[in-house]
């Protein structure tokens, strides 16, 4: 028994460094998931009796990083204290030196970029800009942090850093003749944010497309078409045609012309007429000042009765519904004043002298 414990205790046993990493890296990997499962709860609690703000946002973005810091923490000490020979250790401590450089640094620009989704100051709504350019602008913060990670990677690695920037330089001019394109398109994404035709949500209507602008990046612009397909369209195409801004309309129009038959009598007509004007004069939905009911036009088949009016609504869903009540309405005027719906026709007259009879 004593040579057991003897040899349990000895500083050279290879089974207790074993042990111990394996202990370490069980420790550690627990750890991390109390800290992803537990500690943003607890955290916001003991924050919130601080009167802390917008802490709660942030750490639960930052949960995942963190807790694979701390199993990687646990991983590095238990390979730190393999019982392996000198030579072999050596390898792994340099790797594992680097290799934490890497991953902390990755980790920093992993939470950094999710800070920028989390933190209210990222949404610039001090700008007072535009829901396309607050996304451009984190956009862009995020370029910025995966650049500078990418660079400090290089420098931990002990790549030339300055010679490849002063590289970048040089061939500045060679890519950008290459991407001529992409510059005018920037440049016309650019155009569109300050002049600021459509923003994101509004219904657009382009010769390449129509419906819902989903976002507007530097390159091109997405938009939801009725068909529910996703149509992506360059800057540069976009800002050099039409464009049709239907959400920015106070009212939607309604025009269409009904035709009655040519034995009609005026009286007949005269009346149709003030019934459809009352009708739409007493619908809530309707501009009262917009409403034109006019006789238009005398056509091959019938006498055109013209009927403008604006909705209140510019919803396509709610403008259908007004619409299709007033179409019923107007068929049931015409029943009830005893008017037909003309038709096209054709009279063809025959015999030989004038005054034929008509087939």
């Amino acid at each position: 028994m004593n040579n057991f414990m003897a040899w349990l205790t000895a500083d050279e046993n290879p089974l207790l460094h074993w042990l111990f990493c394996i202990a370490v890296f069980i420790v550690f990997a627990i750890l991390g998931r109390l800290y992803k499962k537990r500690s943003v709860s607890f955290l916001t609690k003991v924050i919130k009796k601080m009167k802390g703000t917008y802490v709660e946002d942030l750490l639960t973005v930052l949960a995942r990083q963190i807790s694979i810091l701390i199993f990687a923490v646990g991983i590095v000490i238990a390979l730190w204290n393999m019982p392996l020979a000198d030579g072999v250790m050596d390898t792994i401590h340099s790797l594992l030196k680097k290799g934490m450089q890497v991953l902390g640094m990755a980790l920093i620009g992993w939470a950094c970029c999710s800070a920028v989704d989390a933190l209210p100051v990222f949404e610039f709504k001090f700008l007072g800009a535009a829901e396309a350019v607050r996304r451009l602008l984190k956009k862009a913060v995020k370029v910025l942090i995966i650049i500078f990670v990418v660079l400090a990677v290089m420098e931990a690695f002990s790549l030339p850093v300055t010679s490849l920037i002063t590289g970048l330089g040089i061939g500045g001019l060679v890519i950008s003749l290459a991407a001529q394109d992409t510059a005018s398109n920037l440049i016309a994404g650019l155009v569109i944010i300050i002049e600021h035709p459509f923003s994101i949500g509004d219904w657009i209507v382009t010769s390449q497309a129509e419906g819902t602008v989903e976002d507007i990046t530097f390159r091109s612009t997405k938009i939801r078409t009725l068909a529910n397909t996703l149509a992506i369209v360059p800057n540069s195409v976009i800002s050099a045609q039409m464009v049709t801004n239907g959400s920015e309309r106070k009212k939607r129009m309604a025009e269409f012309t009904v035709g009655v038959c040519y034995d009609t009598p005026r009286a007949k007509i005269e009346k149709v007429s003030a019934d459809f004007r009352q009708l739409l004069e007493n619908n809530d939905d309707v501009d009262k000042e917009s409403i034109i009911v006019r006789l238009s036009a005398f056509s091959s088949s019938s006498i055109d009765i013209l009927v403008r009016y604006y909705t209140k609504t510019t919803d396509p869903t709610e403008f259908l519904e007004v619409a299709e009540k007033i179409n019923l309405d107007i068929i049931s005027i015409m029943e009830d004043n005893g008017v037909e719906f003309a038709f096209p026709s054709t009279t063809v007259y025959y015999g030989n002298e004038a005054g034929g009879k008509p087939v």
